[in-house]
């Protein structure tokens, strides 16, 4: 995680916090689960910082290999709230970043279990490819949201927010010298490029998450 990125934020919701009265919340979602801080630093316009976890498997095809995949996504995000109307309504429209090392290890297989090369069958039975997709350290994020308002009433509340973190990920593919001498290093990169398509379907990744926080 950048520790300037997060330092910054923790110095911006230390100065903020003299403004108004400070939050903390938890919340759940696209994100997994994670917990938060925020202040208003004014009626129409408040800070907030939190951290963010989800850890899942899942299993998807691409070309001649299947994948087992499991994802590990932890970051930080510091984002600036701002309301139109906070004495009529609680609805805002947010903006910040995402800041962490997300990433999703792979194991592959070969989908068939032989592979046929100038008419000679070799099995693929036992062999694997390894690989990670790479979402970037620090990833823009725009959304709206209700909650968190710097005008709430101390005590308990709810909130929302529904927006999308902008990154393009990398994909890293290790393939063993016996598959590539089989196959060819032209397939071996027809197949990254595949993953990559795959991965590319993570470069919008959308937020919706649902929150309880207590003001003081």
């Amino acid at each position: 995680m950048n520790c300037k990125a997060m330092a910054f934020a923790v110095a911006m919701l230390a100065c903020a916090s003299h403004a108004q009265a400070i939050e903390a919340y938890g919340a759940v979602g696209t994100e997994g689960l994670g917990i938060g801080v925020g202040v208003g630093v004014t009626n129409h316009l408040g800070v907030r910082a939190d951290v963010n976890g989800l850890a899942l498997s899942h299993s998807f095809t691409a070309g001649q290999v299947r994948y087992d995949g499991k994802a590990r996504f932890v970051h930080g995000g510091v984002y600036a709230d701002f309301f139109p109307a906070p004495a009529t309504v609680p609805f805002r429209l947010t903006a910040g970043m995402l800041v962490g090392n997300d990433h999703v290890d792979l194991v592959g297989h070969a989908v068939q279990s032989t592979y046929v090369y100038r008419g000679v069958a070799y099995s693929t039975a036992g062999q694997s490819v390894n690989g990670r997709i790479k979402l970037p350290t620090v990833r823009p994020y725009v959304g709206i949201g209700f909650g968190h308002s710097p005008l709430a009433t101390p005590g308990w509340s709810m909130s929302f927010d529904a927006g999308v973190a902008y990154g393009k990920p990398t994909v890293e593919l290790d393939v063993p010298p016996l598959i590539t001498a089989i196959v060819g290093q032209a397939t071996v990169d027809d197949q990254r490029q595949q993953l990559q398509d795959k991965a590319n379907k993570l470069k919008f990744y959308p937020i919706v998450k649902v929150g309880v926080t207590y003001k003081w």
